[in-house]
Order: structure tokens, then C-alpha cells, then sequence
């Protein structure tokens, strides 16, 4: 495995999850604004989009970005030894790290949220408001869906990581 192809799949696995936070930020950054604040609105559009053009460009112009930062010059030898360890298994395992990552970073939160639901449901006073304030306990359903969304595509991600890197390797132009 040559440096820059060790150096695409970085680029290529730092685009990828770039790409599954900006979708993850933008639908609460929406429910936040309560309606048409129109300030709010715009700037949470340019940060969406300025983020997706980042993805765009990590992802599919991964070549152009190495030529551009001269990423592939430099080093005393051109190629890194690994035995087993080629283009497709190094993406493949930084697939899984990402859905495990989003697995872990969500699952607590996503669990906290569905105990204060169901304690919402069974408790004949609902949610009480001190206790919620005190312990900063609030249900909020926004970032339930969020957090819940997020283990989701973690799972997704582990389950499908082979198909996913085909997809993601095979549109690299050589």
C-alpha cells in the first residue's frame, strides 16, 4: 500500500463521517429555531451546506485534494508495509470504528430518553418539572429521534460495511 492511498482512505473515512454529523446536527438545529427565525434558518442552511461541500469534496475528489496539500511527497519510501492489511481492509475497519463510534456516542442518551418517556407514561404526574429542572432530565423528542437515528445508521453501518466500502472505493478514479 502506497503513502497516498493510506492518506485516501483517511480522507475518505473523515468525509464519510463529516457527511453523517451534518445530516445528524441540521434536523435539531431546525427544531431550535421555533418556526421561521429567519436568521437562524440561514445560517444553519450555510453551515449545512458548507459542511455537505466539505463531505463532497473529501469524499469524491479525494485525488485532487492529495495532489492539492502534496500529501503523497515527501517521505523517504514510498510505500507503507503491511502484510495482510490492504486498501479495502484498512477502509473496512475504519467503517466499523465510525458505526461503532456513532453506536457508543448515541446509545447512552438514546436510552436516557426512552426511560424519561416511559416515566412519562407510567407515572400518574408525568415528568415532575422541579425534578426534571434539578436533574436536567427533560424529554425532549427531537433529540430522541436524533440519538435513536444515530445508533440506527451505527448499526446499519457495521451490519453493511463490505457493501459500503465497494460503494465508496469502486468510485475512485485510478
Amino acid at each position: 500500500m502506497s503513502k497516498t492511498d493510506f492518506f485516501r482512505i483517511i480522507i475518505k473515512m473523515f468525509g464519510l463521517y463529516c457527511f453523517i454529523e451534518a445530516l445528524f446536527q441540521f434536523t435539531p438545529n431546525l427544531s431550535v429555531s421555533w418556526g421561521f427565525d429567519s436568521a437562524r434558518l440561514v445560517i444553519s442552511l450555510i453551515s449545512l451546506l458548507s459542511t455537505l461541500i466539505v463531505a463532497y469534496l473529501l469524499l469524491f475528489q479525494t485525488n485532487r485534494l492529495i495532489k492539492f496539500l502534496r500529501l503523497g511527497k515527501g517521505y523517504d519510501s514510498e510505500h507503507i508495509e503491511t502484510k495482510d492489511l490492504n486498501k479495502k481492509g484498512l477502509f473496512n475497519l475504519g467503517l466499523i470504528m465510525i458505526g461503532l463510534l456513532m453506536i457508543v456516542d448515541n446509545i447512552a442518551q438514546f436510552l436516557n430518553f426512552c426511560y424519561l418517556a416511559f416515566k412519562k407514561q407510567v407515572s400518574s404526574n408525568g415528568l415532575d418539572e422541579i425534578e426534571g429542572a434539578m436533574l436536567y432530565q427533560q424529554l425532549d423528542y427531537n433529540w430522541w429521534i436524533i440519538s435513536g437515528l444515530n445508533v440506527l445508521f451505527g448499526i446499519i453501518i457495521l451490519i453493511n460495511y463490505k457493501q459500503i466500502s465497494k460503494l465508496l472505493i469502486g468510485k475512485e478514479k485510478e
